[in-house]
C-alpha cells in the first residue's frame, strides 16, 4: 500500500463520542484533491456546509498532490480524487480502471509576462517558465506559442517544479520573461504582470480537474457514488446562491487567507458565479485536449472515452431534481 502523509480536513464536527456514534451510521469515504487552489471552492463548500453528511457520508477531504493522488486512488486508499484528467486518462490508457464522474471548471492558462513584455515579438529569445516538461502546462504552453506565432526554438521553456508559488517566485526574480499559469497568485501578491495570450480565447481546449474513481469501486458502491455526486451538486447550488456569498467568502478565507477584499471578490467572480451546477465531462472537448498529449503518450490514442467518462450519475441527479 502507498503511504501518504497528507493534510486532512475532517468535514464533520462535534465531540469525539458524538463523532463515533454518528460515524457508525454513515458511509466513510476519503476524497483527495491535488492542491489548494481557488478552483476548489465547490468542494470546500460541500465539505464545510455538511452536504456530505446530509447525504449519509462521513467524508474526509485530503490534499494529495499529483501522481500520488492517482496512485492512492488506484490503491484503494482514496475512494474519489479531484485531479488532472490528463494523468487519469493516461493511467486508464495503460490499464488502470479509472473513470471520470465529473469535470470541474477549466484551469486558467494564460501567457503572463513581465510588464515590459507586451508583444509576441518581445518574447523572442527569452525564457518562459512551465510546470513540468512533458506535463499538461508544457503542452498547453506549446499550443499557446504556436497560436501566437512563436516557432520552436524562438523561446526557451524552463521547468520549475514544486507548484505555482515556485513559478511565481521565478517570475518575480526577473530571471524569466514569462510564465504559463493562472494570474490568481499575481493578483494576491500584487505582482505587476501583463497577459500576452489566453489559452481559452485562442480556442485551445483546456480541461479542469475531474472527479475520479475506480470502475471497481463505482460498480460495487453505486449508491455511495450517487450520494457523493449529489452532495457535490448540492454544494454547487448552495455556493451559487447570492444570499450565501458572505459565507462562501468566509470559506475561501479559511483555505486561502487574505485581508484583501478585492482579491476575495475576484476569486468569487471567477470561480463561483460561472460554475455549472452539473459539471458534466464534455467528451469531445476531452478528446481534443488529450490530442495535445498523444505524440508523447501514444497509448492515449487507444483510450475509449465512452468507457472512461461516466456522466450517468450527474444525468440521474439532474433528472431527479427536475432542474
Amino acid at each position: 500500500m502507498i503511504s501518504i502523509v497528507v493534510f486532512v480536513l475532517l468535514i464533520f464536527s462535534g465531540t469525539p463520542q458524538a463523532l463515533s456514534a454518528e460515524s457508525q451510521k454513515l458511509d466513510r469515504v476519503r476524497i483527495g484533491y491535488s492542491s489548494i487552489s481557488s478552483s476548489r471552492i465547490a468542494l470546500w463548500v460541500t465539505s464545510e456546509m455538511d452536504f456530505f453528511r446530509k447525504n449519509g457520508l462521513a467524508a474526509e477531504t485530503i490534499v494529495t498532490p499529483g501522481v500520488q493522488g492517482t496512485q492512492a486512488l488506484i490503491a484503494g486508499e482514496l475512494q474519489f480524487y479531484l485531479g488532472g484528467v490528463d494523468s487519469a486518462a493516461l493511467a486508464a490508457s495503460r490499464g488502470s480502471d479509472l473513470v471520470a464522474l465529473a469535470t470541474a471548471e477549466p484551469i486558467e492558462y494564460k501567457l503572463i509576462t513581465q510588464p515590459n513584455v507586451k508583444t509576441v515579438k518581445d518574447l523572442r529569445g527569452k525564457k518562459i517558465v512551465v510546470d513540468r516538461v512533458g506535463g499538461t502546462s508544457y503542452y498547453i504552453s506549446l499550443q499557446i506559442l504556436e497560436k501566437v506565432g512563436l516557432k520552436s526554438g524562438e523561446v526557451e521553456l524552463v521547468q520549475v517544479g514544486g507548484g505555482g508559488n515556485q513559478r511565481v517566485a521565478a517570475f518575480k526574480s526577473g530571471l524569466v520573461a514569462g510564465v504559463v499559469t493562472s494570474p490568481d497568485r499575481f493578483e494576491q501578491l500584487k505582482i505587476p504582470y501583463y497577459v500576452v495570450a489566453d489559452a481559452m480565447e485562442l480556442g485551445i481546449k483546456v480541461m479542469g480537474n475531474s472527479y475520479l474513481t475506480t470502475r471497481s469501486f463505482r460498480d460495487q458502491n453505486k449508491d455511495v457514488v450517487l450520494r457523493t455526486m449529489k452532495a457535490l451538486v448540492q454544494g454547487r447550488q448552495w455556493a451559487k446562491d447570492p444570499k450565501n456569498r458572505q459565507e462562501v467568502l468566509r470559506i475561501y478565507n479559511r483555505y486561502l487567507p487574505s485581508p484583501d477584499s478585492a482579491f476575495m471578490d475576484h476569486l468569487y467572480r471567477k470561480n463561483v458565479e460561472p460554475i455549472p451546477v452539473y459539471p458534466y465531462t464534455n467528451v469531445e472537448d476531452l478528446r481534443i485536449f488529450l490530442s495535445y498529449l498523444t505524440d508523447a503518450n501514444p497509448t492515449l490514442r487507444n483510450l475509449k472515452l465512452a468507457e472512461f467518462v461516466d456522466n450517468s450519475y450527474l444525468k440521474r441527479i439532474e433528472q431527479e431534481t427536475g432542474s
